[in-house]
């Protein structure tokens, strides 16, 4: 109990001090970033890369850029096949832009921890998230405590082998203290249904 409201705590001023971070960046005088507006990433298969990101992770379709949409564009037709031009835009979270991009290459290699994506949930639905992937056939490593005490990392990998990461503050449990062990996130099977339509 007393680990629990220690956790809580921490995790609450990890909030004031990122509301505090980000009052002091309001105020600066001269040009600013405002925010990041989206983020790129490399996928194999978009359809495929879609039905994980929407059905899995509840991300919701914002558009779809292919060769008909660069006719209405007026821009001029991709070359190889689209590769590193057609993409899906997706919003996660209802926060941030993820887009989608063919690209048959720039995946992280298996062992490498570097570049991953991580998106933050409540620290209470941490288990929830583990459930859900793993019952989509998806491999988790986690959670596991990287950070102060209290955060907690989920790993597991998108069907294009891309790291990716769900991390949570104020997280009561105990937990193994660790970095991932990213070999085992290699998928065994097609969890989302990539070869027969969607049936997973």
């Amino acid at each position: 109990m007393l680990i629990a409201i220690r956790n809580r705590f921490i995790a609450l001023g990890f909030e004031v001090f990122t509301y505090w971070l980000r009052a002091k960046h309001r105020l600066r005088i001269g040009p600013a970033l405002a925010r990041l507006d989206h983020v790129t990433i490399p996928v194999t298969d978009l359809a495929v890369a879609e039905r994980f990101y929407c059905d899995v992770l509840g991300a919701v379709r914002m558009m779809t850029i292919d060769a008909a949409a660069l006719r209405r564009f007026g821009r001029p037709p991709a070359d190889n096949g689209g590769d590193g031009v057609f993409h899906v835009s997706l919003c996660v979270g209802g926060h941030t832009r993820v887009d989608l991009f063919l690209q048959r290459d720039g995946q992280p290699a298996i062992t490498r921890g570097h570049p991953h994506f991580a998106f933050r949930i409540p620290a209470r639905a941490m288990l929830q998230w583990k459930a859900r992937l793993e019952g989509a056939g998806v491999p988790t490593d986690g959670p596991l405590q990287l950070g102060f005490p209290g955060h907690a990392s989920l790993y597991f990998n998108d069907p294009s082998g891309n790291h990716l990461e769900l991390v949570s503050h104020g997280f009561s449990r105990p937990i193994p203290i660790r970095p991932p062990k990213l070999a085992g996130l290699v998928w065994a099977k097609d969890p989302v249904g990539a070869s027969d339509g969607g049936a997973g």
